[in-house]
């Protein structure tokens, strides 16, 4: 952080060894408890959005800016569907920290359309270290509760210029310094796919907010994961660019701005505009497939890492081949214990800077209660540290990793491990042992290398869940999380690529593919009902998602090695008629999907691209496809569905913009019409029949309507 600069040299006069190192030391961002979200109540009169809630969780940035620029839905109209829907969520999450509901309806009312790419979008930023004028400031500090920013920091005015209305602040732990969202200040965050476990750090209030469908981005920063880790954990998308690539950050600090993501449309397009023109983004290669790929999932400091960890990973190494990319099993050639014990000396300047605010609030030093028991543990670990010694020892450990992964990339411009080597922790894990607390609690009474060696010891219970993230923030690399793989338990873990220094735009190139590949696992597409091939209950990702403990979630096979012909099933398969796209979706000329035809891009479910479906073939490895017109399409359940309900549900509720007739029956004449159901409408439904490719529904009041679920779904 900016205003940390200005101590560090006093404290450790180590030489400027890792700027902004306090922004956390794996990624953390916290939920605050639900009494403290500040809610300012608007005046302003409420509009009838013409967007649904629904809609609105399921449509990425992009998707919004364009509906507002088509009168589909206003600025305002977003803002209050962001409001209700972090009003209903939050509660159960402690994602989101503050809200400035009258202020962002101004700021909404006073923009005008100059072509930004995010226009009238409502976003959430971090509240460490994104400061926005008038706006707590606080560092996650119990003592710096009232501390309000005094200025507006240019990535958050950069934010403004593409069109985003700031509607609040996320969650975060003390000073940024853990990978789990908890802290004295704010209390614990929960993760939407299981309260029960936590989203993540530093930036957890942002994941949980965009994995919860709050907003569709939501801002973060990272000094060591903090934008991983949680994506990792919480199912997002979670990039991390070159040091100095972003609008106000440093080219030789270890920390990085961007955001918690769900679409790689919206990724890049908010990377294409947020760049501060001091590095230079290099263009992804043009043989993206002839890039060597080095994997591991070997621990940089010899800890466990879990089956989970190790599945990601191998599922999605078989992917790279089955795509046609050389991948090799090659371990970091870093020593990660060194540069882990690099990395916490240089983060005592957070201790020292926690301190300065003591001493202008108590006028005496820190001490242990103040705060976070690692927070007091860092400042006194500053006191005796030896510029001329640890400081050069510092500088050499991280030019020595630096240049050992700039020698690596020119072997393997990618490497691949997994994010986490766990899923996401238990809330009633904590993040320091308590035998670690009470040591470190007299840490003062002990000599330079003890107290080191002790803050080691004690961060190692959290750093084994999260060890794979901080070689990036020190070699100054850029790395991106994409959210690959779900657990048994239901529970997310990414996969992490990392790429030389300006490399960012083939990190980009390969989350797009594996986009387009229907690989990525969000939330909102493993946690609905809808309804399969077979009529047994599937993901629909039209549905409103609340916070749950049980999502419904399937870890995808890996695939296996392609073939060139289609294989025929040698069972007769039941199949839909049709079908719509929950996702992106590509048409293949092949059934192994190695060469596309076309590419759809993901719609609101009422506008989803449909596909009649010509008949089933399966590829060697036995993976399902759809034969459509003019080729073949993923019968993945995450990426398509059956396009009519094919069992009989409760209730339905209309979403087509129009509305839809009833009719007296099952033929649907135009003659027959009787009642004309405007969206949002609830009817109870009988029984359903089908013929041929239609899929029609009985109503309890005798009436028929159709079962298309681009102009239903399924309701209580």
């Amino acid at each position: 952080m900016v205003w940390l600069k200005g101590h560090r040299r006093q404290s450790l006069k180590l030489g400027l060894v890792i700027a902004a190192v306090s922004m956390g030391l794996f990624g953390a961002a916290s939920l605050a408890p639900s009494e403290a979200v500040v809610a300012a109540t608007t005046t302003t009169t409420q509009q009838q959005a013409t967007l649904t809630l629904s809609d609105y969780e399921h449509a990425s940035a992009l998707q919004l800016a364009q509906m507002v620029r088509s009168g589909k839905v206003t600025k305002q109209q977003l803002i209050q569907l962001a409001m209700t829907k972090i009003k209903q969520d939050n509660p159960q999450l402690n994602a989101v920290l503050t809200l400035r509901e009258d202020k962002a309806l101004s700021e909404a009312d006073a923009m005008t359309d100059t072509g930004q790419p995010f226009y009238g979008v409502p976003i959430l930023i971090k509240g460490l270290a994104q400061e926005l004028l008038g706006e707590p400031a606080t560092q996650g500090l119990p003592y710096s509760s009232d501390r309000v920013a005094s200025y507006t920091k240019p990535f958050v005015k950069q934010l403004q210029s593409l069109g985003f209305v700031v509607i609040g602040q996320t969650n975060y732990p003390e000073l940024g310094l853990l990978n789990v969202t908890t802290s004295k200040l704010y209390g614990t965050a929960s993760n939407p796919w299981n309260t029960a476990n936590n989203p993540g750090g530093s930036s957890g209030g942002a994941a949980a907010s965009v994995a919860d469908d709050m907003v569709p981005l939501a801002t973060g920063n990272d000094a060591g994961g903090s934008i991983r880790i949680p994506a990792s954990w919480s199912g997002t998308i979670g990039l991390k660019p070159t040091s100095g690539m972003i609008v106000g950050d440093s080219a030789t600090s270890s920390m990085a701005s961007f955001a918690e993501t769900e679409s790689m449309a919206d990724t890049e397009t908010l990377f294409d505009n947020m760049l501060s023109g001091k590095v230079t983004a290099e263009a992804a290669p043009s043989d993206l497939k002839g890039q060597t790929i080095a994997y591991s999932t070997k621990s940089p400091v010899g800890t466990p890492v879990s089956q989970d960890a190790v599945n990601a990973v191998n599922q999605t190494v078989a992917f790279l081949k089955q795509q046609g990319f050389n991948v090799k099993q090659v371990d970091s050639p870093v020593d990660g214990k060194a540069l882990m014990m690099a990395y916490y000396k240089s983060a005592t300047s957070s201790g020292y800077a926690a301190n300065t605010f003591a001493r202008s609030k108590f006028h005496r030093d820190l001490e242990a209660d103040d705060g976070g028991i690692m927070t007091y543990a860092l400042y006194e670990a500053s006191k005796k540290l030896n510029p001329n010694t640890d400081g050069v020892a510092v500088k050499q450990t991280i030019a020595t990793a630096t240049q050992q992964m700039v020698d690596f990339h020119k072997q393997y411009p990618l490497y691949l491990t997994p994010t986490t080597a766990t899923t996401a922790p238990s809330n009633s894990d904590p993040a320091f042992l308590p035998e670690y607390v009470a040591k470190l609690r007299n840490i003062g009474s002990l000599d330079s290398a003890a107290q080191m060696q002790l803050i080691y010891d004690a961060w190692l219970h959290g750093l084994s869940k999260s060890p794979f993230t901080q070689l990036a923030n020190l070699t100054g690399e850029p790395a991106i999380s994409l959210p690959t793989y779900v657990s048994a338990d239901k529970l997310p873990l990414g996969v992490q690529f990392q790429a030389a220094k300006g490399q960012d735009r083939l990190l980009l190139a390969m989350g797009k593919l594996f986009e387009d590949q229907g690989q990525l696992k969000m939330r909102d597409t493993q946690n609905q009902t809808g309804t399969s091939d077979n009529g047994t209950p599937n993901t629909d990702a039209t549905t409103s998602t609340t916070p749950t403990q049980t999502p419904d979630t399937t870890p995808q096979q890996p695939t296996q090695k392609p073939v060139t012909t289609p294989t025929k099933p040698t069972t007769k398969v039941t199949y839909p008629k049709a079908v719509y796209a929950k996702t992106g979706i590509n048409v293949y000329k092949d059934v192994d999907l190695m060469h596309r035809v076309k590419h759809f891009t993901k719609q609101a479910r009422t506008k989803a691209v449909t596909f009649n479906v010509l008949g089933v073939a399966y590829s060697k490895g036995g993976a399902l496809r759809y034969r459509v017109k003019g080729g073949y399409i993923t019968a993945n359940k995450q990426v398509t569905a059956a396009l009519y309900y094919q069992t009989n549900p409760k209730c339905v509720r209309v979403i087509a913009a129009h509305g839809i007739y009833e009719y007296q029956k099952f033929q649907f004449k135009a003659s027959q019409r009787t009642t004309h159901l405007k969206k949002g409408a609830v009817v109870t439904v009988k029984l359903i029949k089908q013929q041929g490719k239609l899929t029609q529904l009985q109503l309890t009041n005798g009436q028929w309507v159709t079962g298309n679920k681009t102009c239903l779904i399924q309701t209580k």
